[in-house]
């Protein structure tokens, strides 16, 4: 367990250099030997962890999503979740627009949009809708365009603020999720009064 640990800290220390420098010199300038010079660790120890920059790279974004977003699936509304990655992108803009931009050994859409897809089979999980076929296919879908639309905001002369993007994501989850669940509602029977009035959005993600 304590082997496991020291690693794990050893991974942050290096992504964090890695981030940095990817900020300030761009993904292409950035070295496996820069980086392990200002962490001080010898160069045997990124071996000993990562492949290569771009396996460093995808663990970065990996380990990114998964405290923003699976780290807080029990703990923080699905629609603050959403806003915190919507304010992380805004806040390491460079960080973000130079791995898009500068490579494509590592899909970063793809590999936010998987987080973002464990978030939304989240809430569909808790009112036992998980098993359906459509439900995954339009979550996949949903997620890349979802993705797709925060990472283009990047490169935009004059992005839009993070809070209103991330409003405007969580009014169309609210609407095309308030619409699924009373759909498939419906189709269970439910037909008394009470029933009927708890088809609404907020009876999906409490």
């Amino acid at each position: 367990m304590k082997g496991l640990i020291m690693s794990y800290i050893t991974q942050k220390k290096i992504s964090q250099i890695f981030r940095q420098d990817v900020m300030q010199k761009g993904f292409k300038h950035v070295s496996v030997a820069q980086i392990m010079h200002q962490a001080q660790i010898r160069r045997q120890s990124f071996y000993d962890n990562f492949d290569d920059k771009y396996d460093l790279l995808s663990w970065t974004i990996q380990a990114t999503m998964e405290d923003i977003i699976d780290s807080n699936l029990d703990y923080l509304p699905w629609q603050e979740i959403i806003s915190l990655v919507f304010f992380e992108l805004q806040e390491n803009a460079k960080f973000y627009k130079s791995v898009l931009k500068n490579q494509v050994e590592v899909d970063v859409v793809r590999e936010i949009a998987w987080h973002i897809q464990i978030l939304l089979l989240h809430i569909l999980r808790k009112k036992g809708l998980i098993k359906n076929r459509q439900a995954y296919d339009f979550v996949e879908t949903y997620c890349l365009g979802l993705t797709y639309t925060m990472t283009n905001n990047l490169f935009l002369p004059e992005p839009k603020e993070y809070d209103e993007l991330a409003q405007k994501v969580c009014n169309a989850i609210e609407f095309a999720f308030g619409n699924y669940w009373c759909h498939a509602y419906v189709l269970t029977g439910a037909s008394s009064a009470s029933s009927q009035g708890s088809c609404n959005f907020n009876n999906v993600t409490e």
